[in-house]
C-alpha cells in the first residue's frame, strides 16, 4: 500500500511521537498529512487566540492597540479539538467587539472541552461583566491564566468568581503607577480544588521595579493548595492566612522590604505545619523567628536579602529536616552554632557576618557546598567528612577555614577567582581523591605552575580538567604545560584562554582522553609552537602561536 492510501488513523499514530512544532511543517505535504496534524486527538494541547491586540501607529506619530478577532467561520468551521483559549480586549474596545468575544467564546465552548483559559484584559466593568457571563465555562476549566492592568483607583465592589475544577491559577496584576489605590481586592477566587498558585505583581520575579499594591485578587479559600508563589506587601491576603492550610508545602513570596512588620508572621506561620519548601526574599529575624517554631517539616530553605542582625542567630539554633539551605546577599551577626544534621546542600553568596564573627555551621551530612568569598567573615563548616561536591567562588585572596581540613570524599572541584591571587596549592593536599578540577579566573595574575604542581603531586585521580584565563590569560611553563598530558586517566581536558611560555617539544595525548579542546591558546615560542599528537594515530592537532580554535575529539582517529 503507498503512502497516500493509509488511513488517517494510522497518520495519526505516527504523528503523535512528535511535539506540534515537529509535525506542524508536515500538514504542508498534503490535504491528508495536514488532517492528521490537525486532528481533534493531536490538537487538545493546541490554544486558539479569538483575539489579540496589534499596535497601531497614526501618521500623526500617536500609538494605541487594536483588537482583532478571530474569523468567525475559523470557530464556525474548525474540526480541532481545542483545549485552551486566549481572548484579549483593551480598554478602548467597543461593546461590539466585547459582544463577538462573548458569542465566540459560547460558540468554542460548544464545540471543544476546553481546560483552559488565558484572559488579558483591563480592570474595569467589563471584565466584572466577563466573569459573570461565563460563569458555567470558569466553572468547568482547570487552567487560568490572567492578566489585568488596573490605570484608576478601584472601588468597594468586590466579585466572587467560583471555579469548582480549577487546579492551576496564574494571575498577574499591572498596576502603572503609585498613586492608583487599590482599597481591596476587586475579585475574591473560590477554588476548592486549586492545587497551584502564582501572583505576581508586572513581569518582575524579583522585588526590583515593582510597583506595590494591596492586589486586585484574593483566594477565599486554600485547602487543596500544594504550591503558592507570589508577591506579597504587608496588608493583603491577611484573611487567606488566617485560614489552616495544612497542604501547601511549597512556598515562594518576594515582600515589600518596608512592609515586613505589619504582618503577624507567627500566626500566618503556625497555619503552615507542613511546609516542605520555601523561599523568601527580604527575611528578618522576626519571620525567620516564626518559620523556625512553626516549620519543622521545612527540608528546603532559600532566603535573599536577609537582615539577621538582632536576634535569631545570637543563640544557637537548629533546623532538624533541613536539607539544602540557601542564603543571598545581606547581613547577619553571629558566632552561635547552626546545626543541620541532615544537611546535604548549603549555597551561601554574599551574605556578610558583621563585627567579624563567624557562623559555625554544624553539618556531617554535607554533600554539596557552593560558597561565595569576598574577603570579609562569613561563616564555617565545623566538618564536613562526606563533602563530594564544591563550588568557590573567591573574590579575595583569603581562603575559608573549612577547606584546611580534609576532605576525602570530595570529587568535584570548582575554583572560579576574580581580582584575587590565592595560595590554593596550600589546600589541594587535603582534596586528594578529586576527580573533576575546574578553575577559570578573571583578572588574577595566578601563578599556575606552582597550583598545578601541587595538583600533580596531591591529585592522582583526576580525570576532568579544565582551565580558563580572562584578562588576562593564564600562564604556564611549557614543561608545566606538557605534565598535564602525563596523566594516563585524563578524558577530558579543556584549556581556554592560556599563554605557554619556554621552549616547546611535542606531546602526546592520553590514551583515554574523550575530549581535548584548545581555545584561544598562546604558544610563545617562535621556532615551534606546541603540537599534538593523538596516540597511535596519524592526525595532528595544531595550535601554533595563534588565538585560532583547536578542537580534538579521539572518535576522529577510529
Amino acid at each position: 500500500m503507498s503512502w497516500d492510501r493509509l488511513p488517517l488513523e494510522i497518520y495519526v499514530s505516527i504523528f503523535k511521537n512528535l511535539d506540534f512544532w515537529d509535525r506542524k511543517p508536515l500538514s504542508l505535504v498534503c490535504r491528508q498529512w495536514n488532517a492528521a496534524v490537525y486532528s481533534r486527538s493531536l490538537c487538545r494541547n493546541l490554544c486558539i487566540e479569538l483575539s489579540r491586540g496589534d499596535w497601531v501607529r497614526e501618521a500623526t506619530g500617536r500609538t494605541y492597540e487594536e483588537v482583532k478577532l478571530v474569523d468567525e467561520g475559523v470557530v464556525q468551521e474548525t474540526e480541532r479539538d481545542y483545549r485552551v483559549v486566549y481572548v484579549k480586549w483593551c480598554k478602548e474596545s467597543d461593546p461590539e467587539v466585547l459582544g463577538s468575544i462573548d458569542r465566540l467564546l459560547r460558540e468554542l465552548d460548544e464545540k471543544c472541552l476546553l481546560e483552559g483559559m488565558i484572559v488579558d484584559a483591563p480592570l474595569g466593568q467589563s471584565l466584572i461583566e466577563f466573569f459573570g457571563t461565563h460563569a458555567d465555562l470558569l466553572g468547568r476549566i482547570r487552567k487560568l491564566q490572567m492578566c489585568t492592568e488596573a490605570t484608576e483607583n478601584t472601588s468597594n465592589q468586590q466579585v466572587m468568581v467560583r471555579m469548582d475544577k480549577l487546579e492551576a491559577l496564574t494571575w498577574r496584576d499591572i498596576v502603572m503607577n503609585n498613586q492608583v489605590q487599590i482599597r481591596k481586592p476587586v475579585f475574591l477566587v473560590d477554588a476548592p480544588n486549586l492545587k497551584s498558585a502564582v501572583v505576581k505583581f508586572g513581569d518582575c520575579d524579583s522585588d526590583v521595579g515593582v510597583v506595590w499594591h494591596n492586589g486586585l485578587m484574593e483566594l477565599e479559600r486554600g485547602g487543596s493548595l500544594k504550591i503558592l508563589k507570589m508577591h506579597l506587601n504587608g496588608s493583603m491576603w491577611q484573611d487567606f492566612f488566617l485560614n489552616r492550610l495544612e497542604s501547601l508545602e511549597h512556598l515562594s513570596i518576594i515582600l515589600q522590604k518596608t512592609s515586613m512588620t505589619a504582618r503577624d508572621w507567627d500566626s500566618m506561620f503556625a497555619n503552615l505545619p507542613n511546609l516542605k519548601n520555601l523561599q523568601i526574599v527580604n527575611v528578618n529575624d522576626l519571620i525567620l523567628e516564626a518559620i523556625h517554631q512553626h516549620c519543622q517539616q521545612l527540608k528546603v530553605l532559600r532566603l535573599e536579602k536577609v537582615d539577621l542582625t538582632v536576634g535569631f542567630l545570637s543563640v544557637d539554633r537548629m533546623f532538624p529536616k533541613l536539607e539544602h539551605l540557601q542564603l543571598e546577599s545581606g547581613n547577619i551577626r553571629s558566632n552561635r552554632n547552626l546545626v543541620v544534621p541532615a544537611l546535604r546542600r548549603l549555597e551561601w553568596s554574599g551574605v556578610k557576618n558583621l563585627d567579624n564573627l563567624s557562623l559555625s555551621v554544624i553539618a556531617p551530612n554535607l554533600r554539596s557546598l557552593k560558597q561565595s568569598k569576598y574577603g570579609h567573615s562569613d561563616f564555617i563548616v565545623s566538618c564536613c567528612p562526606l563533602l563530594e561536591e564544591l563550588q568557590l567562588d573567591l573574590f579575595a585572596s583569603d581562603i575559608p577555614e573549612h577547606f584546611f581540613q580534609s576532605l576525602p570524599r570530595l570529587r568535584q572541584l570548582s575554583i572560579r577567582i576574580s581580582s584575587a591571587c590565592p595560595a590554593l596549592e596550600r589546600v589541594l593536599p587535603n582534596f586528594r581523591n578529586i576527580e573533576e578540577f575546574t578553575l577559570i579566573t578573571y583578572n588574577a595574575p595566578l601563578q599556575c605552575d606552582i597550583l598545578l604542581a601541587s595538583m600533580f603531586k596531591h591529585c592522582e585521580r583526576v580525570t576532568s580538567l579544565t582551565m580558563c584565563g580572562f584578562n588576562p590569560n593564564l600562564e604556564l611553563s611549557f614543561p608545566v604545560f606538557a605534565q598535564i598530558f602525563r596523566n594516563r586517566l585524563l578524558k577530558s581536558l579543556k584549556l581556554f584562554g592560556l599563554t605557554i611560555k619556554g621552549n616547546s617539544s611535542p606531546v602526546q595525548l592520553p590514551p583515554d582522553l574523550a575530549k581535548f579542546e584548545l581555545r584561544y591558546v598562546r604558544v610563545m615560542d617562535v621556532a615551534f609552537g606546541a603540537y599534538v599528537f593523538p596516540p597511535d594515530g596519524p592526525f595532528q592537532v595544531v595550535c601554533n602561536k595563534s588565538d585560532d580554535c583547536c578542537c580534538y575529539f579521539s572518535k576522529d582517529c577510529d
